[in-house]
């Protein structure tokens, strides 16, 4: 899990991003919040964290400290009646955010995230503070974890071992005749067993289509087969592709398309910078795809990548109509793809790269092959 001791100091950051706000404390809400300033991940039940500008902290949930976390007060509600999930967790958690939050009236100015943030506790707290001025902070959230910390690029470098597992897997079970089901089965065991516990795996397993999820549907020989395989270990997300050919021979403009886009990949640490802009190296991105005869009227049509963390797309997005500036401490994917139908529908490729102060790393390390390794 995250280091608590980064935890705090995640947490020493946001303070100083409320005192410039001129916050006196503001409520999180969201899990995946919660999870990057305290170290616990509910999963389940809902949960709220209260940090003070000034310092202090108390975390209400389910759980009254089975796990450590990175706060100086726990409160926990019940959640089950022998071991029947009780259906009203929310209120049981408003209830005790009602009884602590009485002896925070003194703050008169509180930070809410308006994208998550449940009414009945934000109703409770406006009450028992005075009806304070309230402040959305998401932007600020977003901002502080565009930049990870190491205990965070730990997380998401075993969750690109567990997605590459999924990969090892996956390609041995592609071949004419199998279900896409069966392809994400196989992906899903090599993903389990990598990470040794139990972990989302899944992702785009939808042979000839630019997305989706596997369907009880065959692939067949000539197909290129897609696959953009996510994972989420401990919280933290993986996101990257690959591209095979169904019954391994590809065609001479297939195999030179994926030459092309391969390339293009693997030179991706070149062409980012910090201070650079995510939007320019789109339009690089773009402009590198249509050097391909084939590809010169289309170039990319859709997103060049994205940030990964606690979501699976955060900043910087790697967008021709949103721009952002890479930092280090940024880890990013990077997805060229190329379509049509003369290619038995499409090739995208994905890495995952961090940038540090050395330059840009290459966290993927994976065979670009577009014939599948046989079983």
């Amino acid at each position: 899990m995250l280091d608590l001791n980064a935890c705090r100091q995640r947490q020493d950051r946001f303070r100083q991003r409320l005192e410039e706000a001129g916050l006196d404390a503001a409520l999180i809400s969201d899990a995946r919040d919660i999870y990057y300033l305290t170290g616990v991940l509910f999963e389940t039940f809902p949960a709220l964290l209260f940090i003070r500008t000034d310092g202090g902290s108390w975390l209400a949930s389910h759980d009254d400290g089975g796990t450590d976390a990175a706060v100086d007060e726990r409160l926990a509600y019940e959640w089950h009646m022998l071991y029947t999930m009780n259906p009203d967790p929310m209120t049981r958690l408003n209830e005790l955010v009602r009884q602590r939050a009485e002896a925070e009236a003194d703050a008169s100015r509180l930070g809410w995230q308006a994208e998550s943030q449940p009414s009945m506790t934000l109703e409770t707290i406006r009450a028992q503070l005075g009806d304070p001025d309230l402040v959305k902070i998401d932007g600020i959230l977003e901002a502080l974890q565009k930049r990870k910390d190491p205990d965070e690029v730990a997380l998401l470098v075993k969750s690109i071992q567990v997605t590459l597992a999924a990969y090892d897997r996956a390609q041995r079970a592609i071949n004419d005749g199998v279900s896409e089901l069966a392809v994400l089965a196989e992906g899903t065991a090599g993903a389990l067993l990598e990470a040794g516990e139990v972990a989302f795996h899944g992702g785009d397993y939808a042979c000839r289509e630019l997305g989706g999820p596997a369907r009880d549907r065959t692939i067949c020989t000539g197909d290129l087969y897609i696959i953009d395989g996510q994972s989420t270990y401990r919280g933290y997300w993986s996101d990257m592709s690959r591209t095979f050919v169904v019954g391994g021979r590809p065609t001479d403009l297939q195999q030179s398309v994926y030459d092309h886009l391969a390339a293009i990949l693997n030179d991706v640490p070149s062409m980012v910078r910090p201070g650079g802009s995510a939007s320019e190296l789109w339009r690089g991105l773009d402009a590198r795809i249509r050097e391909h005869p084939y590809m010169k009227d289309t170039g990319l049509i859709h997103h060049g990548g994205h940030g990964v963390g606690v979501r699976p797309h955060e900043a910087p997005d790697l967008n021709r109509d949103r721009d952002g500036l890479f930092e280090i401490g940024d880890v990013f994917s990077c997805e060229p793809g190329a379509y049509g139908d003369d290619l038995g529908f499409g090739i995208r490729l994905e890495n995952t790269f961090h940038i540090t102060e050395e330059g840009v790393e290459l966290l993927s390390d994976y065979p670009l092959n577009l014939i599948p390794i046989s079983s």
